[in-house]
């Protein structure tokens, strides 16, 4: 009795044993299975930070008068601003600058028909409502009316909202790339496993040529899978 039931015990042992080493060579043998996938996630956002730059000037040959006819120009400016929406701690004014036309090589040649000193003044917008300045920059008709000639003006546009789209954008790309590594494994004849290893590619912020105020965010994610 005492025979059998040791050998009861050592066949247990046995296929335990072989059992172990059957899981063991099959996860060697699986283990270069696996397949790899990328997943795309893509969003259009508007910008929601726009910094509006405008100069403007006089010209004269009496520098000491020049700075004096700027300021009227500069409030007609900060009027207009403001009757249209723009806020007073969204404006932001520069010191103004001079040039001496003298110093041009041919200003001897000019002198009689230009003025010999320019003096632009500058103000910057900075603004998040991104519309209210779009539409305002429509209207840039009534300060010609006003006497007010723009010398130079430009917009840039950002988005800063990107961390709050990450965790989103994360997650389709990592549900695009399953859907993908599943159809795979399915047509090869195999189970999808769990993954192996996963890479985030860096978030993309595209601009617009034709809609600079547009903005196309997207992010890649590239995952390993292994196949059963």
């Amino acid at each position: 009795m005492k025979n059998y039931v040791w050998a009861l015990i050592l066949g247990i042992g046995v296929a335990l044993s072989g059992y172990f080493i059957y899981c063991g060579i099959e996860k060697i043998a699986n283990k270069d299975r696996h397949v790899t996938v990328k997943g795309l996630s893509e969003r259009e956002v508007m910008a929601d930070k726009v910094t509006w730059s405008l100069s403007y000037n006089v010209a004269g040959n009496a520098l000491e008068f020049l700075y004096e006819s700027l300021e009227p120009k500069q409030d007609k400016l900060i009027k207009f601003l403001k009757s249209n929406g723009v806020k007073e701690d969204e404006i932001f004014l520069d010191v103004p600058s001079a040039e001496d036309r003298s110093s041009w090589y041919n200003w001897n040649e000019k002198k009689d028909v230009m003025a010999r000193f320019v003096v632009t003044g500058r103000l910057t917008i900075v603004s998040s409502d991104v519309e209210k300045i779009m539409t305002l920059r429509m209207k840039q008709l009534d300060l010609l009316k006003q006497g007010v000639l723009l010398d130079n003006s430009y917009c840039s546009y950002e988005y800063t909202g990107l961390n709050d789209l990450k965790p989103e954008m994360v997650e389709e790309a990592t549900k695009n790339a399953r859907i993908v590594a599943q159809k795979f494994a399915e047509d090869a004849g195999a189970k999808l496993g769990s993954i192996c290893t996963a890479r985030q590619g860096q978030f993309e912020i595209e601009s617009d040529e034709v809609m600079p105020h547009k903005r196309k965010v997207r992010v890649v994610t590239t995952i390993e899978y292994y196949l059963k």
